[in-house]
């Protein structure tokens, strides 16, 4: 139970530094375990935990990651979300409580969702025509609804990418949307992560910030994690005791076609 545990104390800013806790966002990759495609494996929840806890004991890690950004988002929003509402999003959650019930050596849960100016940017490029304001409420009470389905269903963190930054004019709305969904994440003691490709102008208080290095290279005065490459190949070694930083993850899902045994040699490597 220690590092979930780190997690809730993540989820509150206490607790003493520590080496991190490493997850990497390889859900793809881990279809080649049963030779599926990822559209078959994320829509079955048997296989999904099978691939995915399979590929966390292959790579050694203490964490699951059970949901990556995916389409599933934009297609619940303006909806009415329950557990079986969407067949990935059925699918993720079951996964996720199987391996909460069923996993002896108690992983971390991860769930990774796409964050609310990503998700107006689709919904946008979609054709919907709502106003800013009506947009992000409509995205954070989504994102909320998502937030508390996975945390009921026992994921231990939450991570929320951003493949774009908001505009000025919408820096409160956006705000506003991850604090939804950041304040339903801490009320279930779950850390609400922050991944974006490009630094915002400052990271919204909701939320646990996870810059890259080139977004800010050192510590923060909130307890935080970090963020790394999608491409293994660029990733430092982790660091050890008393890091500044609590959780390392990586800012996108891995490629689907990279050798689940190419991505073991990286982790391995950095450690």
């Amino acid at each position: 139970m220690l590092w979930r545990q780190r997690m809730q104390d993540l989820s509150r800013n206490v607790g003493k530094p520590h080496a991190p806790l490493f997850a990497p966002l390889t859900l793809a990759a881990s279809a080649q375990i049963e030779a599926i495609s990822v559209d078959e494996m994320v829509l079955d929840a048997t296989r999904l935990r099978k691939n995915a806890s399979e590929m966390r004991r292959i790579l050694g890690l203490n964490a699951v990651v059970c949901a990556v950004p995916s389409a599933m988002e934009r297609e619940c929003i303006g909806a009415t979300v329950t557990s079986d509402s969407h067949p990935r999003l059925a699918a993720s959650l079951e996964a996720v409580r199987q391996i909460a019930s069923a996993d002896s050596s108690e992983p971390v849960l991860v769930a990774a969702l796409t964050g609310p100016v990503t998700l107006f940017a689709q919904t946008r490029a979609a054709g919907a025509d709502l106003d800013s304001e009506a947009a992000f409420d409509a995205i954070g009470s989504t994102l909320a609804t998502l937030t508390r389905l996975y945390a009921e269903a026992g994921v231990h963190v939450l991570q929320f990418h951003e493949s774009t930054s908001p505009d000025e004019s919408d820096l409160d709305h956006w705000k506003g949307a991850l604090g939804t969904a950041g304040n339903v994440a801490r009320f279930h003691r779950v850390p609400p992560l922050l991944v974006m490709d490009s630094a915002p102008s400052s990271w919204p208080a909701q939320m646990v910030a996870c810059p890259t290095h080139t977004q800010h290279a050192g510590a923060m005065p909130r307890a935080h994690g970090r963020a790394w490459s999608a491409d293994p190949a660029a990733w430092p070694r982790l660091p050890g005791d008393n890091a500044s930083e609590r959780y390392v993850t990586t800012v996108a899902d891995l490629p689907s076609d990279m050798p689940v045994a190419t991505i073991k040699s990286w982790v391995d490597r950095c450690r």
